[in-house]
């Protein structure tokens, strides 16, 4: 849900990194930070479990520069590939205006790919966001390694709507930006042709119960992260430009966030929002902790069972 800040003139638009485990989600968001070239990023925010598995989701918002005459600040998430972890997926998930799914290229991976899509879609649901209209972009992800799946047949089985596709290897880089730029541009599309992504009919997010496993199989779980520290090496690929080709839009006289603008300038729409706003984040804070204490006593039964 893009939100506006009439007071400092700035557009906020979510996007969200999404697939299975181990598919590279972490490592877009860490080429894109690491980028040189990117200015004006807040800090990331990682958080992990002590035995250093991805727990929850790396956060990372960052200027676009102005459309419109509003700046356009980009805030990037990624989701826990994990089974387990399907409740925290739901909440990362609500008011995203974007969606890159990220597919393993891997042939050996397709049944984990199909159903971390299906997994997608439903909780995009749960959020009351259509699959249908939001901005997704698919990147294939691990095109350097062996035994891939080519586009054609990639794009058969994960994309039969055309949505643009990305080849890409990210942990060399390539094709990291491109997807970035690709979905920024999808989510600026969205906005500019007054796209609503609302599911009226859906009812709103309950809270979620973190006993509760998703309904995809052990597959997509994928391996547990053996670290998620950056090494702070200079990528292989040369750095580009994250915003080159979708920081210069052309003004026009139509305000693409005009019926927005309208909405969030209302006061009393503004404090029902905000509070709406605390109440989630509150709630997600209160359900990372609980996930955190879960994973914690997890791991103490390892340990005792161990010694």
């Amino acid at each position: 849900m893009v939100l506006i800040n009439k007071a400092i003139n700035e557009v906020t638009v979510k996007l969200v990194y999404y697939g299975p485990g181990l598919c590279g989600k972490t490592t877009n968001l860490e080429k894109i930070y690491g980028n040189p070239k990117l200015e004006n990023k807040g800090k990331m925010i990682s958080m992990s479990t002590e035995t250093d598995r991805t727990l929850f989701f790396d956060f990372m918002p960052m200027e676009l520069g102005t459309i419109a005459g509003q700046k356009v600040r980009v805030q990037l998430y990624t989701v826990p590939g994990q089974v387990f972890y399907d409740a925290t997926r739901k909440l990362v998930l609500r008011g995203a205006d974007g969606v890159v799914f990220v597919a393993d290229s891997q042939a050996s991976m397709r049944e984990s790919n199909l159903d971390s899509l299906e997994n997608l879609k439903t909780n995009l649901r749960i959020n009351r966001i259509d699959p249908d209209k939001v901005a997704l972009v698919f990147q294939y992800n691990k095109r350097d390694l062996p035994n891939v799946d080519t586009v054609e047949d990639m794009n058969a089985y994960l994309n039969p709507g055309n949505a643009p596709a990305v080849e890409a290897s990210a942990i060399t880089g390539a094709g990291v930006t491109a997807t970035l730029r690709a979905a920024v541009a999808k989510i600026l599309d969205n906005l500019k042709s007054h796209v609503d992504t609302t599911l009226y009919d859906e009812p709103e997010l309950a809270a979620p119960d973190m006993k509760a496993k998703s309904g995809v199989t052990s597959s997509s779980a994928g391996t547990p992260k053996l670290s998620m520290k950056t090494t702070g090496a200079a990528p292989e690929q040369p750095e580009e430009d994250p915003f080159g080709a979708v920081a210069v839009i052309e003004e026009t006289s139509e305000n693409p966030f005009e019926i927005a603008a309208a909405e969030i300038h209302d006061p009393d729409a503004e404090r029902g929002e905000l509070e709406a706003l605390l109440a989630s984040a509150t709630g997600l804070v209160r359900t990372l902790e609980s996930a955190l204490e879960a994973a914690r006593r997890h791991e103490a039964e390892i340990r005792a069972r161990l010694s």
